[in-house]
């Protein structure tokens, strides 16, 4: 059996994506103010958006007061909806604030609106848009914070007074505007679902089995308040609160969570994806994000290809949009590395675990592979190795193009993921390591083919997709 190890100097650094900051040469100033430096009281400049180069910069506290300002002139030209964008988008670049910006903008946001409406808070539209502040505060807070957690119960209290006073008005708009109280009803309610939902994901992050017990009544409340909407536009939400609650039963009870829908999430997310798509554009980071959900989701059905594609086509878009340095483009970037780790199997007897196959060298008849790889995988500790190109088996999740076929022709030169493996344990074997690997189940891009088990000899494992069509 031919294999012989690279030496590390030779190896090449094809299993990391290294995204460089791109310093400003020009000295940053406030864009509101124009100063350079820090402000009056020390604070450094701050960007936590997609601006770029030199531009976007500002003082937290400038952007404090442009905000109120310019939410105070929408408001007479738009209404109290529209008060609230100056403080979580950039006017510069027109995407979301984020991080530790974002946060501190929410809680400035929630103080503009108790100081500025403190006279008409009993105008139902302001206590939405106190509401809707305050749930947009608390989805920025960590609750496994000591200093977060009680000013998230704050915020939770603040929300359901609110909702509270509401529901007393409500009942006095009934008797005098039927046709007003349903409209204004079913904007509550959604408020107070969506709210529920948020409280949830709050005492989820407490990492406690109180924050636990606490997040599944909420979510239950989401649920049942969502099920009261039109059907059409609850159907997402209730689907997504039944699936969330089963997953809080799954860690409350210690048990593994299966769906028993075999899809569902990728479904789910997949309407969400084309949900942001139709509101917020291609370019919003909220896009991206929902794109690397449903391609997260796509990995674990080993559905390989239609992410990768779909996670080239996120990562263009945010570089371009965003940058390097933004969360988005981070995270897009990270998960399209993590896609593609082509991970194969070795079948020697005195080699045993999964590599990272890296490229095929001689014309083929050799494969270059990394690994062993651990869990978690360390890469510093990894070596290269060359193996005969039938030594390889690609492994679940992997790109294949088929090759050599004499009896079924037709597939050679078709693209497709390895989705399973026919194997035989060896006797005290362990599965995929001491086995014998018969055949790979691969499912192909084509949807007009049906999946077929193939020789790991017939099969090339696809470094190099091509170029991405419009799937997502």
């Amino acid at each position: 059996n031919k294999s012989f190890k690279i030496p590390s100097a030779t190896m090449t650094s094809e299993t990391t994506t290294d995204a460089a900051a791109a310093i400003p040469d020009d000295v940053p100033s406030c864009w509101l103010c124009l100063e350079e430096g820090p402000d009056e009281g020390g604070a450094p400049l701050v960007r936590d958006c997609s601006c770029r180069g030199s531009s976007g910069f500002a003082h937290l506290s400038c952007i404090v007061k442009y905000a109120e300002s310019a939410g105070k002139r929408l408001y007479e030209r738009e209404g109290p909806s529209a008060c609230m964008d100056p403080f979580n988008i950039c006017p510069n670049c027109k995407q979301y604030y984020q991080n530790d910006v974002h946060k501190a903008l929410a809680k400035a946001c929630v103080d503009f609106v108790e100081e500025w409406f403190k006279d008409e808070k009993n105008f139902l539209p302001h206590k939405h848009l106190y509401a809707h502040a305050l749930m947009t505060q608390l989805v920025k807070l960590d609750g496994e914070n000591d200093g977060e957690k009680a000013g998230g119960e704050e915020i939770i209290a603040k929300f359901f007074s609110v909702m509270e006073e509401v529901k007393s008005q409500l009942e006095q708009l009934e008797i005098l505007d039927r046709g007003r109280f349903l409209i204004i009803r079913d904007a509550f309610i959604n408020l107070e679902a969506n709210g529920n939902a948020n409280i949830g994901h709050f005492y989820m992050s407490m990492n406690s089995k109180e924050g636990q017990l606490k997040a599944k009544e909420h979510y239950e409340k989401a649920r049942d308040l969502f099920k009261t909407m039109r059907p059409k536009e609850a159907e997402i939400s209730v689907s997504e609160m039944n699936r969330i609650i089963s997953e809080v039963e799954s860690v409350l009870s210690g048990s593994e969570f299966h769906d028993e829908d075999e899809g569902a999430d990728v479904n789910y997310l997949q309407r969400i994806y084309y949900e942001c798509l139709r509101i917020y554009g291609h370019n919003s980071c909220m896009t991206i994000r929902a794109g690397v959900n449903l391609a997260k989701a796509l990995l674990d059905e080993t559905r390989t290809i239609e992410a990768e594609k779909l996670l080239s086509k996120l990562v263009d878009i945010s570089l371009s949009t965003h940058g390097h340095e933004h969360r988005s483009t981070k995270e897009a970037m990270s998960v399209l590395t993590s896609a593609r780790e082509c991970k194969v199997v070795v079948r020697l007897d005195d080699v045993s675990g999964w590599f990272q196959a890296l490229r095929y060298e001689n014309e083929g008849e050799d494969c270059v592979v990394q690994g062993p790889i651990a869990d978690p995988r360390n890469v510093d500790e990894e070596e290269q190795y060359s193996f005969e190109s039938t030594r390889i088996i690609p492994f679940p999740g992997t790109p294949v193009v088929c090759h050599g076929l004499q009896k079924a022709a037709h597939l050679n030169g078709k693209i497709g993921d390895v989705r399973g493996l026919d194997v035989k344990e060896k006797e005290d074997g362990n599965k995929y390591f001491d086995v014998d690997i018969d055949r790979c189940v691969v499912h192909f891009e084509d949807k007009s083919l049906a999946p077929v088990k193939v020789k790991p000899t017939n099969l090339r494992v696809l470094f190099d997709l091509p170029k991405a069509d419009d799937a997502y």
